[in-house]
């Protein structure tokens, strides 16, 4: 092979690795598949468990288990992805970081047996005597918790599919595709097979199918090489961590406490002053409320880091940090515009009906309209930071979350705080669910506040520097979407709907057919924008 094909061959491999748009397609339809394969049977979960069962699977269960993977992976993960911008190097010395990486890529099964057993500890102590005298309780728990340590054993792995250059996500997407799936249809089958005496054994035989699952497809990958998953060797006097990536996962891992309750306070309070069946109702909101999460938000959110990870330097960055933003902002826009309206027409077709006498119906309404939009922001800003700060910035975040973790206690004791008021004799009050969600929101939007000023402080002394007006969306969006926003409002404000299907059908299609205008408007405007950022990705590529 001649040198300039060697050449041409390399610069394909290393644009396939940092190329954002390419990165995205993959995590984004590995959603899909596994979404929307699964919604049909999760739909069947609903309807086979009693809200106190599916609040106890899917708040409490389901927040140790992330509890014990966040706390123990999350920090030590983010430092590992960010590649070094050296090419120097001599192999001798790649080898070195090599091993230094997966030394520190087998830590967090070893932190997270630490974790997992003072959070298991925490929660026994603390659970009242309805939730852990249900039947399979304590069975229930110790196969969540196995299923857990099992995903954290197989890190290393994760990491080097990774860190690959290009990135090997078609294991990624069989592997975490396939959990999905199989959890899903394990739990509906250990459901039906168990019956509702023991409905909450069937959700954790489900759990730990899926993270064997998980485990099996990485370990195929690598030859079913155990012995690397928890130690690496290295010759004599080599030191096992470099100290620069070890203090970023120590700074980040710190960080990430703090971080993880922030975002999982409403699920802990929820979890700590609410009865079991209302648990249950906010468990199915916050699962419908956060499906656009996982499909798109997630898999952006990672490619975007892994992209800032290896790419900060590019022209593209700049390009590719305001178009997020604004996107983000047009989300909120769209959600804000035909959410509200269309949501009483739109409702019983999302949720069980024994489930309309809980608190799912409000907490649903809240999370579409206010917290997605908002977590759509902070995942795109967030991704940002995590790829660009240093260490000392990293602990400036962490006070940044101190501050926001008071906003967010302030803002729960003002709203619970308010005197009951009636309309017509119905409570206008937030239920303690709702107001929950409000103070996660308002806690969220100080992180957002952090996350972009940081992005401005790192592009000041770049050519060009970050604009706010860059970041908004544009004026001719606004006065459409805000146009549409009233004739929804007055078509569903004439109960024309429901009085049939025909009324139904008129409804929700005028509020798709305004949607879809909504996105051509949002083309037009940004469409020379759309062509500048693909322009310096490819720019990118050739270099």
């Amino acid at each position: 092979m001649s040198k300039s094909s060697s050449t041409s061959s390399t610069s394909r491999s290393t644009s396939t690795s940092t190329n954002p748009l390419l990165t995205a397609r993959s995590l984004v339809l590995l959603q899909l598949l596994s979404r929307f394969l699964t919604f049909g049977l999760n739909q069947t979960l609903l309807r086979l468990a009693s809200p106190s069962v599916f609040g106890t699977a899917a708040i409490q269960f389901d927040l140790v288990f992330s509890s014990i993977l966040f706390l123990s992976r999350e920090g030590i993960r983010n430092a590992l992805l960010r590649r070094s911008s050296s090419t120097a190097a001599s192999a001798q010395e790649k080898q070195v970081q090599e091993r230094q990486v997966h030394g520190l890529s087998v830590v967090p099964l070893q932190l997270g047996i630490c974790i997992a057993t003072l959070i298991t500890s925490l929660y026994l102590t603390t659970s009242d005597i309805t939730t852990t005298t249900q039947p399979s309780f304590h069975l229930s728990l110790t196969l969540y918790v196995l299923s857990a340590l099992i995903e954290l054993a197989i890190e290393p792995y994760y990491i080097r599919v990774h860190r690959s250059s290009p990135p090997r996500l078609n294991v990624r997407v069989q592997a975490e595709g396939g959990m999905a799936i199989v959890k899903a249809i394990v739990t509906v089958g250990s459901l039906v097979g168990l019956g509702e005496e023991k409905a909450l054994l069937g959700f954790a035989i489900g759990q730990l199918a899926g993270a064997v699952w998980l485990a099996s497809r990485y370990l195929r990958e690598f030859k079913w090489d155990l012995g690397s998953l928890v130690w690496t060797p290295r010759p004599i006097g080599e030191p096992r961590f470099d100290p620069q990536m070890l203090s970023l996962a120590t700074a980040n891992t710190g960080q990430s406490v703090i971080k993880h309750l922030l975002t999982e306070a409403d699920r802990i309070t929820v979890a700590r002053i609410s009865p079991l069946n209302d648990q249950g109702g906010y468990a199915v909101a916050m699962n419908y409320g956060s499906l656009v999460a996982r499909i798109i938000f997630q898999p952006l959110e990672e490619s975007l880091h892994l992209h800032y990870s290896s790419s900060l330097a590019s022209e593209s960055t700049l390009t590719l940090f305001t178009a997020t933003i604004r996107l983000a902002l047009y989300l909120t826009l769209l959600v804000r515009t035909f959410v509200p309206p269309l949501f009483p027409a739109i409702s019983p077709l999302l949720l069980p009906r024994q489930y309309h006498s809980t608190t799912a119906p409000d907490i649903l309404r809240l999370y579409l309209t206010t917290y997605i939009p908002l977590l759509s922001l902070n995942g795109v800003a967030e991704a940002f930071h995590t790829a660009s700060a240093n260490p000392g910035e990293v602990k400036n975040q962490a006070r940044w979350m101190v501050a926001s973790s008071a906003v967010f206690a302030t803002t729960l004791l003002f709203i619970t705080s308010f005197p009951t008021l009636y309309v017509d004799g119905i409570s206008i009050n937030p239920s303690r669910e709702e107001a929950l969600v409000w103070a996660s929101c308002a806690a969220m939007v100080v992180r957002i506040a952090y996350a972009i000023r940081h992005a401005k402080r790192f592009f000041v002394h770049r050519r060009p520097a970050l604009r706010w007006l860059d970041l908004l969306p544009a004026g001719g969006v606004v006065v459409i979407t805000c146009i549409f926003w009233v004739i929804l409002k007055v078509l569903a404000g004439t109960n024309w709907w429901k009085t049939g299907w025909k009324g139904w059908a008129g409804l929700v299609g005028t509020g798709g057919l305004l949607g879809l205008t909504s996105l051509g408007t949002i083309f037009y405007y940004e469409k020379q924008r759309l062509q500048e950022l693909r322009r310096s990705v490819k720019v990118q590529k050739v270099d």
